[in-house]
């Protein structure tokens, strides 16, 4: 199990991904012109899974299986 944190380390999710608020996350996303890669900064959590502004919405869901990589926040 891993913690999911927001910027204050607070724990908001205890789920199989780690991420923390503001950090980048690469992914591919099935739409319909296909399946893109994009790296977006992370702006909140759903259902302890990490969302975006991608493509229209602001709350865009990536699963666990469409993530590439997460990098971590330049201090």
């Amino acid at each position: 199990m891993t913690k999911i944190l927001d910027k204050d380390e607070k724990i908001l999710e205890v789920k199989k991904v780690q991420f923390k608020l503001g950090q980048r996350i690469t992914f591919k996303s099935p739409t319909r012109d296909g399946c893109i890669k994009a790296t977006r900064v992370i702006n909140g959590v759903y259902n302890g899974l990490p969302t975006v502004r991608f493509n229209g919405w602001s709350g865009f869901v990536i699963r666990e299986n469409e993530i590439i990589n997460i990098n971590q926040l330049n201090n």
